[in-house]
């Protein structure tokens, strides 16, 4: 069955409205939620991604997600080139981390964070005592690599948008004109 942590995602970029239904799915499959204590989010059109933005970003959450991830989606968001950040709360024993993902990168970036901030990432006192140890020894080249690889910097998530047309004869594609019929 695997542990179960709280956890949340927050998803951007500009999604083809002809791959919409590749995030659905993948939305669908981790039973994500819009809010916690909500009932699982389970979209079938590309404007209720839309809809259910919060402050731009299409913002997902679970209580109970599997090992604190979104696994399907977070899989979907790297094949859509949407870009997300995912916050695993900490519990007994596991620290809390955050999780960053943007086109362009070759694997998720994984960095220990605070429980309480959210958005914080944490870093090793050791290893800001070593940056300092570089300047201070007047290596600051050195000591600047030390503590940009202890905070990397990683670009905002971009508003959710949609984008391009919608495959003709879906769904969308009725919706967009008025119709429901196929």
């Amino acid at each position: 069955m695997g542990a179960r942590y709280s956890a949340w995602i927050r998803v951007g970029g500009s999604l083809e409205l002809s791959q919409a239904e590749k995030l659905i799915k993948a939305i669908r499959a981790d039973y994500a939620r819009l809010d916690w204590g909500e009932p699982p989010f389970e979209p079938t059109t590309a404007d209720e991604l839309l809809a259910a933005r919060s402050d731009e970003w299409l913002r997902l959450c679970d209580e109970e997600a599997r090992y604190g991830e979104f696994d399907t989606v977070e899989s979907a968001c790297r094949e859509l080139g949407l870009s997300y950040r995912r916050h695993t709360e900490a519990w007994c024993g596991e620290d809390a981390i955050l999780v960053d993902w943007r086109p362009g990168m070759t694997e998720p970036l994984v960095r220990i964070a605070s429980n309480e901030g959210g958005d914080e990432g944490l870093v090793s006192e050791e290893r800001v005592g070593e940056a300092l140890g570089f300047l201070e020894a007047g290596q600051t080249a050195e000591g600047i690599a030390a503590l940009r690889k202890l905070c990397p910097a990683v670009p905002e998530v971009p508003p959710f948008v949609l984008s391009g047309q919608a495959e003709p004869g879906t769904r969308e594609d009725h919706v967009r004109e008025g119709t429901d019929e196929p």
